[in-house]
This record gives structure tokens, C-alpha cells and sequence, in this order.
């Protein structure tokens, strides 16, 4: 049998995600790349700012984890309802339709993508940000059944070289599609209970890759070698609407090949009108990642602002120029 192969975001190329087994091209949620260290274009550079970046996390009481990093997943378990049963069957069935709801509606957006990039030591000071701002284009399409394909750039391109330290995070915005029927068989998973998340009712689900299946949500790409990540997580699903309100997620396993020890990622989602086309999407508003790997460790923050569905907002504003009336014929 052909071993499933995972790719990340490869620039001048779309990366596909196909479920059926022997082939996995994978763009679904933080594809990190690390490639040539080029230095990147001064315009796209901002002056670092004073303001230090500091771990958030859905728990509150204390834990082990070190000040600049949020606790693992399992380390802090968020406060359930006792009174409350979870029904597994009817908390996942209706999130996975509003993925699929998502995939249905969503061609392309554009947004303005702001990057905060910091840098920590080894007595856990985290330094002062790098921050970027973009213009972030992503593309999700269903070209046949069972088979979907994502794209994004910034700024019109998909270069490493473009993002702070040339550290590339890449599919953030298609984290969620975990849920979907497509990858939901990828993880084994369980309803927690009632919690909330900013004060909404949310039904807390724990996650976890499953080990007879191929990790195809995330990679690692260095130089040319690409590394499948297992992750464990747990997700905030709203009570009423089934929407994903918020994902954390961890390793389930370091990776030694890239002394990989920690990586741990936070998304926060929104709903977003658009009135033209009468529908609302639940979109990211902001993502934050931590890691450390080959002795360094960073914290990085990914906020997005200014959405636009491509279908139709953005190509009523991008026109082709109209062709100058015809001059009346002289006498």
C-alpha cells in the first residue's frame, strides 16, 4: 500500500486534501514551514513595538507550565456543568454541518492579516514583537467529491521569506474543517460537558489523533523533509448555533527529527456578515501559536480584520475598467 504522503503550502502551488487513502496533500490548518532564510522586503516590516505578548488560555487556575507558555491541554480541564449530559452524537453531527455549511459557502475571503512575532529566552522572557500586516487571500474549493483544495496567500505571495524570521504559519483558517466528515474519522473524540466561552454556553469536546490514522491536519516543513504532527486538543462548540467558537490544540508526541518538544496553538473564532451575498461564516479573528524547537521558542500572534468574500464583494470592487463612450461622428 501507498503510504499517505503530506505536503504543506509549497509557493506556485495548491495543495490538496484527499480523504480516500494513498494520497494526503495537506494544507488544513498551521502548515509551519521552515525554509531559506532569506531576509524579506523591508516594506513589509513594521518597527517592533514595547508591548509584550502573553499566554492566554481558556482556564484559569494555576499549572506547571512555564509563564510564557498556556497549559497543555490536559494539564487544565475548563469547568463543566454537573447538572448537564452531553449527547456525543448531537453535539458532533450538527458542528460537522456547519462545516460543511462553511465549505459550501466559502469560495475565497480576503482579509487584513496582522502578525505578531516575539521571540523567548530561556528564563522565559518573552522579547519585544515583530509585527507585519497583510493582505491575506485564502481559497477553499471542492473540485469533486470527497476532495477539497486549499490555497492562500499574502500579499499575492506564498514565499517563506514574507513571514517574521521566515518562519512560515500557513492554514490557520482551516483549522476547524476537523469537524468536517471528510477528517472527523481521523480522531478519536469525547463530549467533556456543558462550559462557556466568554459567556456562551459551549459544549466542550477533547480530541486526539487517532493511532491507526495518517496525521493529515498538520505539517512541519524543513528545508524539504515535511513531518506529520499528532495533536491532541479540545474545542468550544456553541450550544445553540453548533459553531465553533474556539480550538486549542497540543503534541501528542515531541518530534526528535526536528527537536520539535512544544508546540501549542489557540484559534478564536467570529461570526462574520456579508451582507451582500445574506450569509454569516464563522471566520478566525485571531490565532496564537507557541513553540519550541531546536532550543529556540516563540510566540506568535495571528490577528484577521476587513473580511471580504471573493465570490462577490470583492469582484464588485474589482472591475475591469469600462470602455470610453464612442465619440459622436463628425459632420
Amino acid at each position: 500500500m501507498t503510504q499517505p504522503r503530506t505536503l504543506s503550502s509549497v509557493a506556485g502551488r495548491r495543495s490538496d486534501i484527499i480523504p480516500a487513502a494513498g494520497l494526503a496533500l495537506f494544507l488544513l490548518c498551521s502548515a509551519s514551514s521552515v525554509a531559506q532564510r532569506k531576509k524579506p522586503p523591508e516594506s513589509r516590516r513594521s518597527t517592533p513595538h514595547s508591548q509584550q505578548l502573553q499566554p492566554e488560555t481558556a482556564a484559569s487556575a494555576k499549572s506547571s507550565s512555564p509563564n510564557w507558555l498556556p497549559p497543555n491541554i490536559d494539564d487544565l480541564v475548563p469547568p463543566v456543568s454537573p447538572d448537564v449530559t452531553c449527547s456525543f452524537p448531537e453535539v458532533i453531527q450538527p458542528a460537522g454541518e456547519r462545516v460543511k455549511e462553511l465549505v459550501s459557502n466559502l469560495e475565497q475571503f480576503t482579509a487584513i492579516e496582522k502578525i505578531e512575532h516575539a521571540e523567548v529566552s530561556s528564563s522565559g522572557t518573552v522579547g519585544r514583537p515583530e509585527t507585519v500586516s497583510f493582505k491575506y487571500l485564502f481559497s477553499l474549493y471542492e473540485t469533486r467529491p470527497q476532495h477539497l483544495s486549499v490555497e492562500e496567500t499574502r500579499d499575492g505571495q506564498e514565499m517563506p521569506t514574507t513571514f517574521p524570521k521566515q518562519l512560515a504559519t500557513r492554514g490557520l483558517a482551516a483549522f476547524a474543517l476537523i469537524f468536517h466528515p471528510y477528517y472527523v474519522d481521523d480522531f478519536s473524540m469525547s463530549c467533556e460537558g456543558l462550559g462557556t466561552w466568554r459567556g456562551v454556553p459551549a459544549w466542550q469536546v477533547r480530541f486526539a489523533q487517532r493511532p491507526d490514522k495518517f496525521p493529515r491536519i498538520r505539517t512541519y516543513q524543513v528545508g524539504t523533509r515535511r513531518f506529520g504532527i499528532r495533536l491532541k486538543g479540545r474545542a468550544w462548540i456553541a450550544a445553540d448555533s453548533s459553531q465553533v467558537l474556539r480550538l486549542e490544540s497540543d503534541l501528542l508526541e515531541p518530534i526528535p527529527e526536528i527537536k520539535l518538544q512544544t508546540e501549542h496553538l489557540n484559534i478564536e473564532y467570529r461570526p462574520v456578515d456579508f451582507p451582500k451575498r445574506k450569509v454569516q461564516l464563522w471566520l478566525p479573528e485571531r490565532a496564537e501559536l507557541y513553540v519550541e524547537s531546536r532550543g529556540s521558542r516563540y510566540i506568535r500572534r495571528h490577528s484577521f480584520s476587513e473580511y471580504l468574500l471573493f465570490a462577490v464583494d470583492l469582484r464588485q470592487q474589482i472591475q475591469d475598467p469600462k470602455e470610453p463612450p464612442e465619440p459622436p461622428p463628425s459632420n
